[in-house]
């Protein structure tokens, strides 16, 4: 064999024994970070952000290996260094090999390739491979010798970490804290269609309400206990396992768990399902069309924050006038939704198909409904628009005084009288007599009476066209109505009023639920009056305000159009400006600031005592830290957001400063700064 042969199969193995050295290597230093990274996990028990980050680094640790290796040996790649590195090896070669590799001493090629016959160099490269891979190799040993001697588990968690391996870790530096490490795995509702997910040493648990969740860590079910304010948690347990099984309510709630020697809270935070936000975005307003024919166009938006099951957009026609009215109503463009987060809904309203008359109004809207199974579903509704159709002659009338307030609002005013005249009769009661409390008060109750006759007549003109023929006073001998009596003849003149019934949501007319409100405050304005003959003004008040506040929901009800445009009052501000007189006008009383809220005061307290625990006790502060963010969650949403960072940096030994500092001023405000000193005020 020439010598360019030689030196080409020297040049390879070379080539060969660089590529399986950078391999060791690349397997010694991953070993070697695996069988750390493994032994740390089983006595101390890392975190699972530590875990991963050891993975990286594995990783990039063995790249790293392998690259330097190959860079050390980038000198087999040309065949003179190869030469130069032999001729170091072997010194007799006396520079033969190097000179016989050069083109210009070719004619003496049979005299160097005659010195060169003799020479073996195989031995050289063997001894260099192998010192080269025996470090290598050996520390890929040990690691593996390391590796299969801990404990699986520890192995499989520093090797492929995942979430909630942590809540199995056993070994010699397993704590005897049967509460940590602890994980949360958080199960969605199936409406939700979200995906499951595992929390790791988790102090606040926020999930969807209705979503349900298991806490896990390692012992026997039976040596755990838990708790919340309501009721005991059964614990169950699976070979070394405890798991906790609970669905998210709807109200927050602290669960405490306890393993006989230590404790541990946990906050569950839920987060409410969202009705759906609808918006009709045409017809824009409400609207008078003196023909009402052709294709009126409908354009609504509906959105969910988990998804839409339906929408559809709804008319209700109501004709007639005077105190006889027929009502009729439809849906339009009903859409089924498979969880669509928005939609635009489009429709067309066929107005000749109506056959509105004059004085007809039409009410348009638009609804949508989610996929709440568990506390829905959450229904969705639009501003209500009108189209009418005005009445013949209506255009007649250029100026009119304002219309009078309706019957419901005459009602209102006289209850809120009655109501400032019981509550007067009550501050002064206890300056009176018995006597003169009574017959103050049986006074008032006749008012009262009267106002319930009116309200009575209300009713039943708009439902049957005559009077209750109540009496106010001295015909206390016939039977009360009461409201499941008026309920039910307001429902059978309905039915006789119109012979179609309705199909909108709620399932109940429009004529019965303006009238439900003042059945509402009949019943009430009855209860009033019979404490108010008995003398009790105290007791009557809350009826009373009852009787106004179901007043106030049927004018609410009602839609009054005032026909023609009453007369501005023009008022010359150059001739009245400063003629005003201070006769007998005196200096309005101070104010009092309002107070501090109680529960804010409080909040300060219970904060600056966490703080005070912070450096004794971290543990107790944290659970008072976690107390105090549960009774902020509803009230100070901030502020509870603020603690939730504190008590993540305090249990996992960050500095926790930064977020006690956002929490304190979430309690008391940004602090106030003045650019000077005060003003000089003595001596």
């Amino acid at each position: 064999m020439s010598a360019g042969s030689r030196l080409k199969t020297a040049r390879a193995s070379l080539a060969l024994g660089a590529v399986a050295r950078a391999a060791v290597a690349g397997v010694a230093a991953y070993g070697a970070l695996l069988a750390l990274g493994s032994g740390a996990e089983w006595i101390f028990g890392l975190p699972l952000g530590l875990r991963f980050s050891f993975v990286a680094i594995r990783t990039v640790a063995a790249v790293m290996a392998m690259g330097i290796v190959l860079w050390r040996a980038k000198g087999v790649a040309h065949e003179r260094d190869v030469a130069l590195w032999l001729e170091e090896r072997v010194p007799v070669l006396r520079y033969v090999l190097v000179t016989a590799i050069e083109p210009r001493f070719a004619p003496m090629m049979p005299d160097l390739e005659r010195a060169i016959a003799p020479v073996r160099w195989n031995g050289a490269i063997a001894r260099a491979v192998a010192r080269g891979l025996a470090i290598p190799a050996a520390v890929a040993i040990a690691s593996l010798l390391v590796i299969a001697a801990l404990p699986d588990a520890a192995v499989a968690r520093a090797r492929a970490p995942r979430a909630g391996d942590a809540a199995v870790r056993v070994g010699p530096g397993a704590p005897p804290n049967l509460l940590a490490p602890l994980s949360a795995t958080v199960t969605p509702p199936a409406y939700a269609h979200e995906r499951r997910i595992t929390i790791e040493e988790p102090s606040t648990i926020s999930a969807l309400a209705g979503s349900d969740v298991t806490l896990e860590g390692h012992g026997a079910g039976s040596a755990i206990s838990a708790s919340d304010s309501a009721h005991a948690w059964r614990v169950t347990g699976e070979g070394d396992r405890w798991r906790l099984g609970l669905r998210v309510s709807a109200q927050p709630s602290v669960i405490r768990l306890s393993d006989g020697t230590h404790s541990r809270l946990v906050v569950v935070e839920p987060r409410a399902d969202s009705a759906p936000r609808v918006t009709l975005r045409a017809p824009a307003r409400d609207t008078i069309v003196r023909v009402a024919r052709g294709i009126m166009p409908l354009v609504a938006d509906a959105s969910d924050d988990i998804g839409l099951a339906a929408a559809w957009l709804e008319y209700i026609v109501s004709s007639g006038e005077g105190e006889s009215f027929t009502f009729r109503s439809g849906v339009v463009a009903r859409t089924r939704l498979s969880g669509a987060r928005s939609i635009v809904l489009r429709g067309a309203l066929m107005l000749d198909a109506l056959a509105l008359k004059p004085g007809d109004i039409v009410h348009l809207r638009a609804v949508a409904r989610d996929e709440n199974t568990v506390s829905g579903p959450g229904l969705g509704v639009s501003e209500t628009r009108t189209l009418r159709v005005p009445r013949k002659g209506e255009d007649d009338s250029v100026a009119v005084e304002a219309a009078p307030p309706p019957e419901a609002d005459q009602s209102a005013l006289s209850e809120r009288m009655l109501i400032i005249l019981a509550d007067s009769l009550q501050r002064v009661r206890p300056k009176l007599t018995r006597g003169v409390v009574v017959n103050e008060s049986q006074r008032i109750g006749a008012d009262q009476a009267r106002l319930r006759k009116r309200v009575a007549d209300i009713i039943f003109i708009r439902l049957e066209g005559e009077s209750s023929a109540e009496e106010s006073r001295g015909s206390e001998s016939r039977a009360k109505l009461s409201p499941e009596a008026l309920l039910k003849a307001a429902e059978e003149a309905t039915k006789s009023a119109s012979a179609e019934g309705l199909d909108f949501e709620g399932g109940e007319s429009p004529v019965v639920h303006i009238n439900r409100p003042l059945l509402e405050a009949y019943n009430a304005m009855w209860e009033a009056g019979r404490e108010l003959d008995g003398g009790e003004p105290g007791r009557a008040l809350p009826h009373m305000r009852a009787a106004l506040a179901a007043i106030q929901r049927a004018r609410q009800a009602e839609r009054i159009y005032l026909r023609g445009r009453p007369p501005s009052i023009v008022v010359d501000l150059a001739k009245v400006r400063l003629t005003g007189k201070l006769d007998r006008v005196g200096a309005a009383p101070r104010m009092p600031r309002a107070s501090v809220d109680p529960a804010a005061a409080r909040r300060v307290t219970r904060f600056d005592a966490a703080l005070r625990l912070a450096n004794a006790d971290r543990a107790a502060a944290i659970d008072s830290l976690i107390l105090l963010r549960v009774s902020a969650l509803t009230s100070a949403p901030g502020l509870a957001a603020s603690i939730a960072d504190a008590v993540d940096a305090l249990r996992g030994g960050r500095d926790a400063t930064a977020a006690l500092v956002r929490a304190r001023r979430a309690l008391l405000g940004e602090p106030r700064s003045v650019d000077s000193l005060p003003a000089w005020s003595g001596w």
